[in-house]
């Protein structure tokens, strides 16, 4: 089957973004857990709201057709 959209670079930052976020939770760099002092890392539920926010945006565009950045 052939592509329709090429989401993968189409959407590359947000997709990146995704990844990222999922990468910082998964290397346990998330303030707020026993033995990690760093107040620079965001706390769990921030991550995940943000990651939830950037996923549900991601699947919009996807859906509707929206271009990055321009909300339509």
């Amino acid at each position: 089957m052939e592509k329709v959209t090429d989401i993968r670079n189409k959407y590359a930052q947000e997709i990146t973004e995704i990844l990222f976020l999922l990468k910082e939770v998964g290397s346990g760099r998330i303030y707020g857990f026993p033995g990690n002092c760093t107040p620079g890392d965001d706390e769990l539920k921030t991550n995940v709201d943000t990651l939830t926010e950037k996923f549900n945006d991601l699947l919009d565009k996807i859906e509707y057709g929206k271009d990055f950045g321009t909300g339509e």
